[in-house]
């Protein structure tokens, strides 16, 4: 571009087609934006328009994956509820049973139990459609605002219980002492009272039922009935388990290997016993002393089966456990801390004695027939042929 030479000065400059990099020389400004501006222009815009689609995204999978949480726990909760209610259906109806064929109530009769899990109540009466002794069972559970009714046809006949039908049997009182927890996987009887003091506690997978009273807080998972009949004692005595005996072992014995005998065996020491080990086969053993575990005891195999029948005292040492239906007929049963016991305990005129807490789980094998099915004999006393069990 030529410059006009008569021009005034200030246009004697370039005024078209060429411009400096940066400032338009004609209006002091910047220049147009580049192409490699407006790229970056371009690039920045769609970064921004990028991240907004994925915060939309991730608010979207957010909001989903809370919905679905909140599906999920309110399923949980719904499942829990039909799962409390049924358990206490479970709870009326075993009650229901009981209330008939153990106490004798009169049909037709009604029923109310708070529980710790809720509260059931129902209706049983006699439905002589389905036999002489059937009755019918209506129980409705509330829990958590939520019922739910059942109705069942059951055999109302009565029986006497069984001494051996439970996790823990006592003929006297039980006393849980405070800083003491006894649990037990089974049910729970005691012919007086229930004692639980404060700082005690007893928690029972079953029935707990006494003949006198109830004392205390006690967690049970069925029902609980005090004032009930008692459970008469229906247990060999320890003389007729002498004239039985298979193998008679005069003295103390120390048998820290365990103990194996021959299938309905009857082991009778005259003295004290100390054991631990396994046990192999389906024998009774009658202590006339004291009988001690000095370590743990279990079963050799899914077919044995052990009952300990002792005069004098029983004890399972702390943290130990012990397999077999434990039977103190004259002493105490002291379970030291964390002792656990998988059988039963039956105790006839003695104190279970706790020194922390321990452990009782029922062994269903367990049952009013155990003895004549070990010792081969009927209620006749005759014998009664019975298939043995091989020992490996």
């Amino acid at each position: 571009m030529r410059r006009d030479e008569r021009a005034p000065f200030w246009f004697k400059m370039r005024t078209h087609g060429v411009r400096d990099q940066g400032v338009n020389l004609w209006y002091g400004r910047p220049a147009r934006a580049t192409s490699l501006t407006l790229s970056v222009r371009y690039q920045r815009g769609s970064t921004y328009a990028i991240a907004l689609i994925v915060l939309l995204v991730l608010g979207t999978l957010a909001t989903v994956l809370g919905w679905s949480a909140l599906m999920q726990t309110q399923h949980a909760q719904r499942k829990e509820t039909q799962l409390r209610l049924d358990s206490l259906l479970a709870s009326g109806v075993t009650y229901a049973r009981w209330a008939r064929c153990y106490q004798g109530r009169t049909l037709p009769f009604t029923f109310t139990l708070n529980l710790s899990e809720g509260c059931v109540s129902g209706r049983v009466d006699a439905d002589n459609r389905y036999g002489d002794n059937a009755m019918k069972i209506q129980v409705t559970a509330i829990y958590k605002d939520q019922t739910k009714s059942l109705t069942r046809i059951v055999d109302g006949s009565q029986r006497a219980r069984s001494t051996t039908e439970f996790a823990l049997f006592l003929d006297e009182d039980l006393d849980i002492g405070s800083g003491r927890r006894l649990t037990l996987e089974g049910n729970l009887h005691a012919n007086n009272n229930i004692n639980v003091q404060p700082g005690g506690v007893l928690s029972v997978d079953g029935s707990v039922s006494s003949s006198r009273q109830i004392i205390g807080t006690v967690m049970a998972t069925l029902y609980e009935e005090q004032w009930g009949r008692l459970v008469q004692d229906d247990l060999p005595d320890i003389n007729d388990l002498r004239t039985q005996a298979t193998q008679l072992i005069i003295g103390n014995q120390n048998l820290p290997f365990g103990l194996t005998l021959a299938d309905q065996s009857v082991y009778y020491v005259q003295g004290n016993l100390s054991l631990r080990g396994p046990l192999r086969g389906r024998a009774i053993v009658a202590v006339e002393g004291n009988l001690e575990f000095t370590g743990n005891t279990s079963y050799a195999d899914p077919d044995s089966l052990y009952v300990f029948f002792v005069q004098g005292n029983i004890k399972v040492p702390a943290g130990q456990h012990v397999a077999g239906l434990l039977i103190s007929l004259d002493g105490n049963v002291e379970l030291e801390d964390r002792a656990q016991v998988t059988g039963g305990i039956i105790i006839l005129d003695g104190d279970l004695q706790l020194q922390g807490e321990a452990t009782l789980k029922h062994d269903p094998r367990v049952n009013a027939d155990c003895f004549r099915e070990l010792t081969g004999l009927s209620d006749e006393m005759e014998p009664v042929l019975l298939t043995p069990t091989p020992i490996p």
